[in-house]
């Protein structure tokens, strides 16, 4: 086979296009700092460096959701420890109505204005929203889990009834593990036996019925003592409750972002460029390539029987 100047002129262009793409392949990974970015620049890393983002975007997640749900139960179990503080003192206000020396009505009657105030607070704090959502509406995010079912003559509440959810609300926090974020309040503010809003509304008529004696009146607020006890210990249960969440989600997160870490640091021993070896063969390139160039400007050079030809 006969190999004209044309043949080899073709042969120095592919070499020159081959060299020029190692060129720019090595450049890149010496500006980006990564060796794997496509497939074909590594067909046998590719795979376990897919694997190994795909882990560490999963983790990113759960981390995510493990932060966004702990603010959530410290909003939570701010809001119940705000509640054990009102029922403190509507128990405080108990027994002072329930007091020998507390049978002046005008005293009574400032008391019982204080738990209206207390009445309505203990709604509020039911009816609480983190960043939009209901706190205690179960999986009823949107409207208020509680509402006033009936008033006496000065519109004051006389029952208040759960109209949320009956399901907690969950957040996924890990690999098939879940924890409860939004409480039914039902069962933390109105447990049989235990109800925040009775409690309150009995204390509060209670201080404000004419028809008591003094001895009527002591054993009758000694009842509501216990009553707010109760509902302060269901408060309590589930202020434990999800403080053992937040202690879980503490160490889920520190075990997520180890886990991260290592899924991290595979990433990058797959990925990474080795600077030193991508600079000389970035040189090595460069150097040939020199050497193709000026070779091929030889090739282009016309000779004399090129000319005659």
């Amino acid at each position: 086979m006969r190999v004209t100047n044309q043949t080899q002129i073709n042969n120095a262009i592919a070499y020159m296009q081959t060299r020029s793409k190692d060129l720019a392949r090595f450049q890149d990974q010496v500006s980006t700092g990564l060796r794997v970015r496509t497939p074909s620049d590594d067909p046998a890393a590719f795979p376990a460096l897919q694997q190994a983002r795909s882990a560490s975007q999963r983790l990113a997640a759960y981390t995510q959701t493990i932060d966004d749900t702990t603010s959530l139960l410290n909003v939570s179990v701010s809001s119940l420890l705000d509640m054990n503080s009102l029922l403190v003192r509507a128990r405080e206000i108990a027994q002072e109505g329930a007091d020998s020396t507390s049978s002046d009505p005008i005293v009574r009657e400032a008391l019982a204005v204080e738990l209206d105030g207390l009445i309505n607070r203990a709604l509020q704090i039911a009816n609480g929203q983190h960043e939009g959502k209901r706190l205690f509406g179960g999986t009823a995010l949107t409207n208020p889990p509680f509402e006033v079912a009936t008033t006496d003559a000065n519109g004051r509440p006389l029952s208040i009834v759960y109209v949320g959810a009956t399901e907690r609300a969950r957040a996924l926090t890990g690999p098939d593990q879940t924890t409860d974020t939004r409480y039914v309040g039902r069962n933390v503010f109105q447990r049989p036996g235990a109800d925040v809003f009775q409690s309150l509304i009995a204390l509060r008529d209670d201080l404000r019925n004419t028809t008591y004696d003094d001895v009527s009146r002591s054993t009758a607020l000694n009842q509501r003592i216990a009553d707010l006890e109760s509902a302060r210990n269901a408060v309590a249960d589930a202020i434990g409750e999800q403080s053992s969440h937040l202690a879980t989600l503490d160490a889920f997160r520190n075990l997520t972002s180890e886990v991260k870490l290592l899924a991290d640091q595979r990433i990058g021993e797959l990925s990474a460029t080795d600077y030193a070896e991508a600079v000389v063969k970035l040189r090595e390139t460069e150097t040939a390539l020199q050497a193709i160039f000026a070779a091929t400007s030889r090739l282009l050079q016309p000779g004399f029987l090129d000319f005659i030809r």
